[in-house]
């Protein structure tokens, strides 16, 4: 019996096109890697957008400095914010490119050292000469270039923990393209079945899609052709379409039906791009016709170069049963809350990841705050990633999992895990185990084995990670300089989107995912925090204060976890909670 599986990039239909391919074990975590890291149900840890990359970080670099050179905005003091967090990014992506474009790397930080010295020295007068020809010597395109060249490495195999960081900016420079995920796997799928040049199933050319939408609200967009001027348009009446036509259930009233050309590397990317494109359009109209709401049906169908027609709705994740962030309501988290939630209904990316920022402001963060932001992060991210290798490793029902399932209880259907801590007990290394113990752990080994390539990855990283508390500190520290950067540039993007009125910028899809990522993460242990204290009829902590708890208590963990050489007292049942239990498990 197979379990319920979350994640595409472990079913079965993948799983026997790896062995009909007959692909080894780093070729099987190259593939999934990057899947998984596409996947829209991917935790802040995994997916793209929150990932620790050089590119991503070169680019942001780059858009800030172009804009500062030109608008002022981000301001000086915002901009060496900037700076400093990519060149943590860069520094901690170095090893991975020895394998390709390390003077390039190399050339960029330079570049960016040049900038913050020139802050340093200038402040406020800093010159906008200054970071225009910084922003022209900036080329996150050549780092993209030697990423690709990668792939033949990775492909021959490159030892852990080198190889999960290269599959990372692979994923990145993959996204950065325009590729959807869910494509991606059909596409390997394909390609598995006749194995050829695997970077042509990565970044596949470009090409001319043309994208069918329908639009609520009006039966004709005047002025159209001259605002899309390759845009065709057709008046839709429910009573004249076929039974059997696809947008029946899309026309409620008065329609219209809209085709867009765009240029795209897969069906998926141009039916969001396609979305994109008209949604801004309709911003014209919104304007002009005040009273009248035009809105974009989720359905939509594109016209690949070949002919081939491809119809799909926009996907929309449903659960069972919806339960709420609390029990009961959090008054300083409403606001928060409300505008989360709006942040994921927008479909512009600036906006999303600027009302993501206003979320955040809402609990009563601000710039200066948010190195406490992202120490809390850290802390809730090292959990999310213990219970995230939990669900891999046990995707599917075998008797290897019983002695694991034994010493480590879940519940639910979706077999949840009672306690994180007895999961970890069992990752760790012990002088003398049990038999229990000794049971589960070999199962954990044997599940790894079982399912290959990422799974197997996962398994090594971690008990590695957990075997070296010196490696996990600097772990904790590298997911604090992500989130930091990711928060810095969000304020960035809010300011730009809403001051500077920019309503594109290079990544803002990854920028706007990651927002949305950080903003549920924060709630996530901010609730959590909430209840706890409701429980115990407890006064109520602030946000702010909570962030500034967190903050100060990674700093201890790592501190003690530096000096400690064992993990085997580390507790992250309640790591983000009320209690000072992060050193509490009993050492064994």
């Amino acid at each position: 019996m197979v379990r319920h599986v979350r994640y595409q990039y472990l079913d079965d239909r993948l799983r026997q096109a790896f062995d009909h391919a007959g692909l080894d074990r780093e070729q099987r975590a190259l593939l999934q890697g990057v899947l998984r890291a596409l996947d829209p149900d991917a935790h802040l840890g995994e997916h793209v957008a929150g990932l620790n990359s050089a590119v991503l970080a070169v680019t942001r670099a780059r858009t800030a400095l172009e804009s500062h050179a030109t608008e002022d905005q981000p301001r000086w003091n915002l901009l060496r914010r900037i700076i400093t967090t990519s060149l943590a990014c860069l520094d901690a992506a170095r090893p991975a490119y020895a394998h390709g474009g390390a003077k390039d790397l190399t050339e960029a930080r330079k570049v960016l050292q040049s900038v913050d010295s020139a802050i340093a020295a200038d402040g406020q007068r800093l010159d906008p000469q200054v970071t225009a020809a910084a922003a022209a010597r900036l080329d996150p395109e050549a780092l993209e270039k030697a990423v690709k060249g990668w792939i033949a490495p990775l492909w021959n195999g490159v030892g852990l923990p080198l190889r999960t960081r290269m599959i990372g900016e692979v994923a990145v420079v993959v996204a950065m393209h325009g590729r959807d995920g869910r494509q991606l796997r059909t596409d390997l799928l394909r390609w598995l079945k006749k194995p050829g040049d695997l970077a042509e199933v990565l970044w596949p050319r470009e090409q001319r899609h043309v994208v069918a939408l329908v639009v609520r609200g009006a039966r004709v967009l005047r002025h159209l052709d001259e605002l899309l001027p390759q845009a065709r348009q057709e008046p839709l009446h429910r009573n004249r379409l076929p039974k059997d036509d696809f947008l029946k259930d899309a026309v409620n009233g008065s329609s219209v039906l809209v085709r867009v050309p765009v240029e795209a590397a897969d069906v998926h990317t141009a039916a969001r791009r396609g979305r994109r494109i008209l949604s801004e359009v309709l911003d014209q109209y919104a304007a002009g016709e005040r009273l009248t709401e035009l809105n974009i049906a989720p359905v939509w169908q594109v016209s690949a170069p070949g002919g081939r027609v491809t119809r799909g709705t926009e996907h929309q994740r449903t659960v069972g049963n919806a339960y709420p962030l609390t029990a009961y309501w959090p008054a300083e988290l409403r606001s928060a809350m409300r505008v989360a939630n709006l942040a994921r209904q927008v479909d512009a990316p600036m906006a999303s990841a600027g009302l993501a920022w206003s979320a955040l402001e809402a609990t009563g963060l601000d710039p200066s705050k948010i190195a406490w932001l992202a120490k809390a992060c850290a802390l809730q991210m090292l959990r999310q990633h213990l219970i995230s290798l939990h669900v891999v490793v046990t995707n599917h029902d075998t008797e290897l999992r019983k002695p694991l399932d034994e010493h480590v209880p879940t519940t639910g259907v979706k077999h949840h895990l009672k306690s994180v801590d007895a999961w970890l007990e069992v990752l760790i290394g012990h002088n003398r185990p049990n038999a229990q113990l000794d049971a589960a752990q070999k199962a954990i080994t044997a599940l790894a084995e079982s399912e290959g390539g990422l799974v197997q990855d996962l398994a090594e990283l971690w008990r590695g990670r957990l075997a070296d508390s010196k490696v996990l500190a600097g772990w904790l520290r590298e997911q604090e300089d992500t989130a930091a950067a990711l928060l810095e540039w969000l304020y960035v993007t809010r300011n730009l989107a809403f001051h500077a009125g920019r309503f594109a910028s290079p990544a803002d899809t990854l920028t706007a995912h990651g927002g949305q990522a950080v903003a549920d993460l924060t709630l996530e242990f901010l609730g959590n925090w909430r209840t706890v204290e409701r429980q115990r009829s407890r006064q109520e902590t602030s946000a702010v204060e909570i962030y500034r708890r967190l903050a100060q208590r990674q700093d201890q963990l790592v501190a003690r976890l530096k000096r400690a050489g064992s993990v085997r007292r580390l507790s992250v049942e309640d790591i983000s909670g009320p209690d000072e239990k992060w050193w509490s498990r009993v050492k064994s």
